[in-house]
C-alpha cells in the first residue's frame, strides 16, 4: 500500500488517545461493519457471506470519503489487519480486539491526528448491491477477517459516539461536526435504510452518524443545536426509565444504572430529557429511538416480563411520543443480534430496523406480514 506520508500514529498511540477521549466523555470516532439480516435467520458464524449483485454503473474505482487524499476502503481493511495483528496478537479470534482495531483505525482516519493517506493506482473492489429481503453479508459472529471483507467492500458505516455535552463543550462540539459535515453526508434513518439496501449513499458523499447515548438533557439543550448549526441529523439513544424517574432521583437513578455523569450535572436538577422535548427533537429532523428502558445488557433480557421493560414498552413509549416508529435500538455492553436469543427475538419482533452495537450496526429486514 502507498501514501503520501506514514500514518501519524502507531496503532498502539492511536488507541490510547481514542481511549482518552472516552474517559474525557468526548466525542469518540468509530467504524463499524454494516451487517444486513434477514428476518427469521439466525446467527451462521461460519457461513460464506452471501455475494450481492454487483451495482448497475459502478466501475471498480477507488473510492474515498469525499475528500481528496482520504483512505480507500482497500487501504481501511489492509490498516485494520495490521492495526488488529498488532493490538490483539494473543486473542485474534476475542470481539474485544475487534474493538480495539476498529477504535484505533477509526481515530487515525477520522480523529483530530487523522491521516491524509492517498489512494494507491491499485482500484479497490466495487461496493455491491443487496437485492431487498436478502442478508447483505449474513449474520455471523465478530471476526477480524469478516470485519476486514466489510471494509474492504465499503459494507461499513462511520460514527461518532457522544455521551454527555454539556454547555462548557458547545464550541468544541459544534467545530468538531462541521468538521465532520465539510467530509461526509447527513445520514436519518431512511438515508441509513436506503445505504442497506442498495449500497449507495443519495447525496452521493459517505454518511457519518453523530450518535448520543443515554438521554441527557444536555444531548437536547445543547447537542442538538449543535448538529443544527454543523448541518448533520443527530442520532439521540434514549434510556425511557431515566425519562420518566422524577428529576429530583435522577442523579441517583444514573449513578445506579451505569450511566455516567459530569461535574454540570447537578444533584436535584433535571439531568434527562423530558417526553415533550423527545417529540421536539423528532420534530426539527433528528432521529430518536430507545436505548432500551434501563441502560439494560442483553444478556439480562430472559423473561416475557423483561422484554416488555427493556425492548417493547420503550419503543411504544417512544413512538407515542415523537410520533411514527422508531427505528432503532441498542443494548448496554454493545451486544450484537445473533438470532439465537430472547433478546434477539424481541428486537426483531417489536419492529426495530436497526441494532447499534459494538463493531457492527445489523439492518433487521421486517417480518413478513
Amino acid at each position: 500500500m502507498s501514501s503520501s506520508r506514514p500514518i501519524p500514529l502507531s496503532p498502539e498511540a492511536a488507541l490510547k488517545a481514542s481511549m482518552d477521549l472516552v474517559a474525557r466523555r468526548r466525542g469518540v470516532p468509530m467504524l463499524v461493519s454494516l451487517r444486513s439480516v434477514a428476518a427469521g435467520t439466525a446467527a451462521a458464524p461460519s457461513a460464506a457471506p452471501t455475494t450481492p449483485a454487483a451495482v448497475p454503473g459502478r466501475e471498480d474505482a477507488p473510492r474515498h470519503d469525499g475528500v481528496a487524499g482520504s483512505v480507500s476502503d482497500r487501504q481501511l481493511a489492509e490498516l485494520f489487519e495490521e492495526f488488529h495483528a498488532r493490538l490483539a496478537p494473543e486473542a485474534p479470534h476475542a470481539e474485544a480486539g475487534v474493538v480495539a482495531a476498529l477504535q484505533a483505525l477509526a481515530y487515525t482516519v477520522l480523529g483530530p491526528d487523522g491521516t491524509t493517506l492517498t489512494a494507491d493506482s491499485t482500484p479497490t473492489e466495487a461496493r455491491t448491491e443487496t437485492a431487498v429481503g436478502s442478508p447483505l453479508s449474513g449474520c455471523r459472529a465478530v471476526d477480524a477477517s469478516e470485519t476486514a471483507a466489510d471494509l474492504r467492500a465499503g459494507n461499513f458505516l462511520r460514527l461518532m459516539n457522544y455521551h454527555n455535552t454539556p454547555a462548557s463543550w458547545q464550541d468544541e462540539l459544534v467545530d468538531e461536526l462541521r468538521s465532520c459535515a465539510q467530509r461526509f453526508g447527513r445520514v436519518d434513518a431512511e438515508a441509513l435504510e436506503h445505504f442497506a439496501l442498495t449500497g449507495t449513499w443519495r447525496d452521493g458523499r459517505p454518511g457519518l452518524l453523530p450518535v448520543f447515548y443515554e438521554g441527557y438533557r444536555d444531548n437536547y439543550d445543547i447537542a442538538a443545536a449543535a448538529c443544527e448549526e454543523a448541518g448533520v441529523t443527530g442520532w439521540f439513544f434514549v434510556c425511557t426509565q431515566f425519562v420518566d424517574t422524577p428529576a429530583d432521583q435522577q442523579h441517583a437513578y444514573a449513578s445506579s444504572h451505569r450511566i455516567k455523569l459530569v461535574e454540570e450535572n447537578v444533584r436535584g436538577e433535571r439531568i434527562a430529557m423530558s417526553w415533550e422535548e423527545i417529540a421536539d427533537l423528532r420534530r426539527r429532523g433528528h432521529v430518536v429511538t430507545p436505548h432500551t428502558a434501563s441502560h439494560a445488557p442483553a444478556r439480562d433480557v430472559r423473561t416475557p416480563a423483561d422484554v416488555e421493560r427493556e425492548v417493547t414498552g420503550p419503543k411504544r413509549l417512544m413512538d407515542r411520543a415523537a410520533g411514527g416508529s422508531a427505528p432503532a435500538t441498542a443494548w448496554l455492553e454493545g451486544t450484537s443480534w445473533t438470532g439465537a436469543s430472547t433478546a434477539d427475538e424481541a428486537v426483531r419482533d417489536a419492529g426495530y430496523r436497526f441494532l447499534f452495537g459494538n463493531t457492527m450496526v445489523q439492518y433487521l429486514h421486517p417480518l413478513p406480514r
